[in-house]
């Protein structure tokens, strides 16, 4: 939709990216948005409402000269960009809202099993130490010294206690790919399910948040169960994909 450009200076926040928007979303982004999944070389996709994705639709998924007069692009710095997609979290339709509710409570009831069957079976909890490889992708537990449990993992986001954020792992390129080959399907499955919080890379979020958005990845991955680790910054959690005892 738009040609690569070079850097913009934002009133607010200096120097940053320039990402284009429909002026739709630029006048209300409490809406649903529609774009890309965000790439390592393209990470601020191009977006657009849902009036402009019919157009869009009219054509096959094409833009071209009969359907871009609908967009009225605007520019957006990233930072600007990133604020005015996380308004749009909330902004469900009711039938979707409902059925996002059920998803939670759902996981929620079942991340409670996987967790207590991971205590029961393995103690993770007792455990006086623990570390994770991101090129291994596993995370290990230890007892003086010597690992006793280690888990394949796969990160699903962090909490950060600085910004209030919640940041999805399939948007943040800085992990290895070890531990982020498979969370790009939530994404795609929110997509399909309207859920607004799995496809919005980044917004205002706390501990409960994450526990819960946890919870649902755990079900579309078929994770065994999650740990929280804390960081320097805030949580990270990742997603137990196998479990298994090694002392």
């Amino acid at each position: 939709m738009t040609e690569e450009a070079s850097s913009i200076q934002c009133g607010e926040h200096g120097e940053a990216t320039p990402t284009y928007v429909c002026g739709h979303l630029h006048g209300n982004p409490a809406q649903r948005w529609f774009c890309d999944a965000p790439e390592v070389d393209y990470p601020f996709p191009d977006a657009w409402c849902a009036s402009c994705n019919a157009e869009l639709m009219k054509e096959g998924g094409e833009w071209n000269e009969r359907n871009e007069g609908c967009l009225d692009l605007k520019i957006l710095c990233h930072h600007c960009y990133q604020k005015a997609m996380a308004q749009s979290v909330g902004a469900m339709a009711e039938p979707q809202q409902h059925a996002w509710e059920d998803a939670v409570v759902d996981a929620h009831h079942a991340l409670v099993h996987k967790q207590q069957a991971l205590e029961a079976d393995h103690g993770i909890s007792r455990f006086e130490r623990w570390d994770y490889d991101q090129a291994q992708g596993t995370l290990t537990f230890s007892h003086e010294g010597a690992p006793k449990v280690v888990a394949d993992i796969e990160f699903i986001g962090s909490v950060s206690k600085a910004s209030g954020t919640w940041l999805w792992a399939w948007a943040n390129f800085g992990n290895h790919a070890k531990v982020s080959t498979r969370i790009p399907a939530v994404r795609e499955w929110g997509e399909v399910q309207g859920f607004l919080p799995l496809t919005v890379p980044r917004w205002d979020a706390d501990v409960t948040d994450g526990w819960e958005l946890s919870g649902v990845a755990a079900q579309v991955l078929g994770a065994r169960g999650v740990y929280r680790a804390p960081s320097d910054h805030g949580y990270l959690f990742m997603a137990l994909m196998s479990v298994r005892a090694v002392g």
